[in-house]
C-alpha cells in the first residue's frame, strides 16, 4: 500500500516537473521571440532614459536604427543624434553650468567583439574596436577654461552622461573618420574654431576607477594618432589661424603641420593682414599626456626651415594689453595653458616687405632656448621674462632714405637675449653718388656724407624694453669708425633754419625712448672737405685716430630730472699732427639748446695748418710753433662766447691771391708785409700773456660745429691781432 502511494506520488510529481520544465522551455521561446522582435525598443527606451537621468536632462539621444549580434558580440547604429538643450543649460547657474555643450551628429557607429553578457548588465563594456564614421561636432563653450579644470575628469563625465555610468570601458581600438568639428561662444555666437575632415586613432582605450591615475595613458588610450587636412581658428569670426594637414604620432611624440599662415587685425572689424606663412612646421617631443592632463604644453624642438614674415602696417595696429587678450579668449585657452619648451629653431625665415617699401631684409634666423611660462598669455605680453635665451639674425639690411639719396646698410645683425647684446658687423651709409655729381644735384649747399661702422655692439640691453619700442642699455661700442663729409661752398647757402639740431635736441626729436649710460668709438676717423670759392680748391681737415666717449645718452624725462646733460669727451690728431682733448656738454632739458665746449692742444708746427689756411683762407704760414691751445665756451642756438689762450712763437705769415687767368695762387707782396706788420709774433710777449674772450653770433643756417670753429678762430684772430 504505501509502495502504491509513493509510486503514485512519483508520478504526479515528474508530471508537474515535466510540466514546469515545459513551461520554463515555451516562456524561454517566447522570451526569444519578444527579445528578437523588440529588443530594439527596449535598448532605445533604456538609452534615452539613461541618458536624461544621468544629464539632468541636458541631452537627448536619436537613432534611425539599431542592430547587433549577441552571438558575435557586434552592433551597429545609424545616423545618431546627440542633442543638448541649450535653453536649459542658459537658466543654470554658473556654479551649475557644464564648461561645454556638445551637438553631435554621427552617421554611424559599429562596434565588434563585445562581451555582451557584461554589456546587458550594464557593469561594463568590452570589445575589440568601435568605428565612429562622420561624425560632425558642434562645441559650445559656456564657460572659459580654468587652470584647475581636469580636461580628463571632463572627457570622463561627458562620456559618463551620455552613455551611461559603466564600471569599465574596454576597447582594442576607436577609429574615428571624416570628423567635422567647430567650436562656437555659446552666448556671443562668434567662431571659435573650424576643424575639418580629421581621422582618429585610439589604441587600447581603459576607462575606470583608476584610469586617471595611469600616467602612461592619455584621454583613456595607451596611444593615439591623428590627422586633420584642416583647422582654423577665428578672431572675431574672421581666420586669424589657418593650419593644413595635421598629423599627429603618438608613438614618436611628434606634430606636423604641412602649412600654416596667421593673419593680424587693426581693430575688431577690419580685414585681415597676412602676417606669416609656414612650411613643414614639426614639434618633436610633444607630451600629450601633459597638454590633457596639466594644461600644459611640453615640446622638446619646434623645427621649420621655411617661414615667410609680411611686413605690418604696424603704426595702424593696435597696441596689445593683457586685458584684452582675456577678453578676447571665450574659451580660456591662452589664460590657462602653459609652455614648457626646450628648443626652437627657425634658420630660414623671409621677410617680405611691401612692395612699394624702401628697404630690403636678408634671411633671418631664430633660435629659442627653455621657454617656461604659466600661461600663455604671459608669453605673448613679455617674452623675454619666461625665455631663457632668444637669438634674432639677420643676414643684412638695406634702406634707401626717402629722397633716395643715401642708402643705410647693415650685415651680420645679432641680438641675444641670455647675453643680452645686440651685435652689427658693418653698418654704412652710401651716398648715391660720388662728390661733384652729388654736389650737382642740388641748388644750394649740401653736405654729402660717407660714413662706415664696424664692429658695433650693444650691451646689457633691457629685452623687453626692446620688445615695447624702448632701447635701453649700457654700453654702445664701435670699434672702427670711418665719417666723411663733404661740402660744395660754390652753391648758394640754403635757407633753411638749423636751430634745433644740436645732438641733444636731436635726441630729443627721436619717436624712440633711449636710455644708454655709455658710447665708446675706440677708433674714429673724420675728414671734411671744402670746395672753397676764395681758392677754387679743396681744403682737407682731417681728426684721425679719434677717441670719443660719451655718457648719459637718453631722452627719458626721468633719466634726465638725474642727470641732464649729455656729455661727449674726445681726444684726437687734427691732420695727423696735432693732439687735441676736449668735451662737449649738452643741457638736455634746456629750451634754447645750452651748451659748453673746451678744449687743449699740445705743441705743433704751425706751419702744418698750411693745408688749411691756403685753400680756405688763401694764408701762407711760412714759421712758427704753437705751443698751446686751450679755449673754454660756453653757447646756445643763437650764440657763443668764451675764453681762448692761444701760446706760440715766431709766427710769420703770407698773403697770398689766385690768379683768374692762369689759377696760380701767388703770394701778394704788400699785403703780406701788412699782415705781419699787424700780427704779434709770439704770445706770452714782453707785455704779458694775451687772453682772448671770442664772441659769434651763430649764422642759423649753418651747424654747431661751424659755431664752435668761428668761436674758437674769432679767439685766434683776436690773440693774433688778425682783425
Amino acid at each position: 500500500m504505501q509502495a502504491t502511494k509513493a509510486f503514485c506520488c512519483m508520478k504526479r510529481l515528474s508530471r508537474k516537473l515535466l510540466f514546469i520544465l515545459a513551461a520554463i522551455l515555451l516562456l524561454i521561446v517566447i522570451g526569444a521571440v519578444i527579445w528578437q522582435k523588440f529588443k530594439y525598443k527596449i535598448i532605445e527606451n533604456s538609452l534615452s532614459a539613461k541618458v536624461a537621468q544621468h544629464t539632468d536632462s541636458l541631452y537627448t539621444v536619436q537613432y534611425d536604427s539599431l542592430s547587433f549580434n549577441e552571438a558575435t558580440g557586434n552592433a551597429s547604429i545609424k545616423n545618431i543624434r546627440i542633442i543638448p538643450d541649450t535653453s536649459r543649460a542658459k537658466k543654470l547657474s554658473v556654479e551649475n553650468m557644464p564648461d561645454f555643450l556638445m551637438d553631435v551628429t554621427i552617421k554611424s557607429l559599429t562596434v565588434t567583439g563585445v562581451k555582451t553578457a557584461k554589456a546587458l548588465e550594464g557593469s561594463s563594456l568590452e570589445g575589440d574596436s568601435v568605428i565612429i564614421d562622420n561624425p560632425d561636432i558642434i562645441l559650445y563653450s559656456l564657460k572659459a577654461l580654468q587652470k584647475g579644470t581636469k580636461i580628463q575628469v571632463e572627457a570622463n563625465e561627458l562620456y559618463k552622461q551620455i552613455l551611461g555610468k559603466l564600471d569599465l570601458i574596454k576597447v582594442g581600438f576607436v577609429f574615428i573618420t571624416h570628423l567635422n568639428a567647430k567650436g562656437i561662444d555659446f552666448f556671443k555666437k562668434s567662431k571659435n574654431f573650424d576643424f575639418m575632415n580629421g581621422k582618429l586613432l585610439l589604441q587600447d582605450i581603459l576607462i575606470d576607477s583608476a584610469h586617471h591615475l595611469d600616467t602612461t595613458r592619455i584621454l583613456f588610450c595607451r596611444q593615439a594618432a591623428f590627422t586633420v587636412d584642416s583647422f582654423f581658428s577665428y578672431n572675431h569670426d574672421r581666420k586669424e589661424l589657418s593650419v593644413k594637414n595635421v598629423h599627429f604620432l603618438g608613438k614618436q611624440k611628434q606634430l606636423l603641420f604641412d602649412q600654416i599662415s596667421v593673419n593680424r587685425f587693426e581693430n575688431d572689424t577690419s580685414a585681415s593682414i597676412r602676417l606669416l606663412d609656414a612650411k613643414g612646421l614639426t614639434l618633436n617631443g610633444v607630451n600629450s599626456n601633459e597638454i590633457v592632463k596639466n594644461k600644459d604644453l611640453v615640446i622638446d624642438t619646434i623645427l621649420c626651415n621655411n617661414i615667410i614674415v609680411y611686413q605690418l602696417p604696424l603704426p595702424r595696429l593696435k597696441t596689445t594689453t593683457i586685458q584684452t587678450v582675456r577678453s578676447a579668449d571665450s574659451t580660456g585657452f591662452v589664460n590657462v595653458y602653459g609652455v614648457y619648451m626646450k628648443h626652437l629653431d627657425f634658420p630660414k625665415v623671409t621677410f617680405v616687405p611691401f612692395a612699394k617699401s624702401n628697404y630690403t631684409v636678408g634671411n633671418i634666423a631664430i633660435k629659442i632656448n627653455e621657454v617656461k611660462a604659466d600661461q600663455i598669455v604671459e608669453l605673448q605680453m613679455h617674452p623675454m621674462d619666461f625665455t631663457k635665451e632668444a637669438e634674432v639674425s639677420v643676414n643684412s639690411i638695406s634702406l634707401k632714405s626717402k629722397d633716395d639719396i643715401y642708402t643705410f646698410n647693415a650685415d651680420n645683425i645679432t641680438v641675444n637675449s641670455l647675453q643680452r647684446q645686440l651685435n652689427i658687423h658693418s653698418f654704412d651709409i652710401v651716398p648715391f653718388a660720388g662728390e661733384h655729381q652729388f654736389a650737382n644735384k642740388f641748388n644750394y649747399q649740401t653736405d654729402r656724407y660717407d660714413v662706415h661702422l664696424q664692429g658695433i655692439s650693444l650691451k646689457n640691453i633691457v629685452m623687453n624694453d626692446l620688445l615695447d619700442n624702448k632701447l635701453t642699455a649700457s654700453n654702445l661700442v664701435i670699434e672702427n669708425t670711418s665719417a666723411k663729409i663733404y661740402h660744395d661752398l660754390h652753391k648758394p647757402l640754403r635757407q633753411k633754419n638749423k636751430v634745433g639740431n644740436y645732438p641733444s635736441q636731436l635726441l630729443e626729436k627721436i619717436n624712440l625712448p633711449i636710455n644708454i649710460s655709455t658710447a665708446t668709438l675706440k677708433n674714429a676717423y673724420i675728414e671734411y672737405k671744402e670746395n672753397e670759392t676764395v681758392s677754387d680748391s679743396i681744403g682737407v681737415i682731417s681728426f684721425a685716430n679719434s677717441k670719443l666717449n660719451i655718457t648719459n645718452i637718453t631722452n627719458l624725462p626721468a633719466a634726465i630730472q638725474k642727470n641732464n646733460q649729455l656729455n661727449i669727451s674726445f681726444q684726437s690728431n687734427i691732420l695727423n699732427s696735432i693732439p687735441i682733448t676736449g668735451n662737449f656738454k649738452f643741457v638736455l632739458n634746456s629750451n634754447k639748446g645750452d651748451f659748453f665746449a673746451n678744449g687743449h692742444t699740445d705743441a705743433f708746427d704751425a706751419s702744418i695748418l698750411n693745408k688749411v689756411s691756403i685753400p680756405m683762407a688763401l694764408i701762407n704760414i711760412n714759421s712758427g710753433k704753437i705751443n698751446s691751445i686751450d679755449f673754454s665756451l660756453k653757447g646756445d642756438d643763437t650764440n657763443a662766447g668764451g675764453d681762448l689762450v692761444m701760446k706760440y712763437e715766431d709766427l710769420k705769415v703770407d698773403i697770398l691771391k689766385r690768379d683768374k687767368n692762369t689759377k696760380e695762387v701767388k703770394k701778394r707782396g704788400f699785403a703780406s708785409l701788412a699782415a705781419n706788420l699787424a700780427v704779434k709774433n709770439s704770445n706770452p710777449a714782453s707785455s704779458g700773456l694775451r687772453k682772448a674772450t671770442p664772441q659769434y653770433q651763430r649764422n642759423i643756417y649753418k651747424s654747431f660745429f661751424n659755431l664752435v670753429w668761428k668761436t674758437v678762430f674769432t679767439g685766434m684772430k683776436e690773440t693774433v691781432g688778425i682783425p
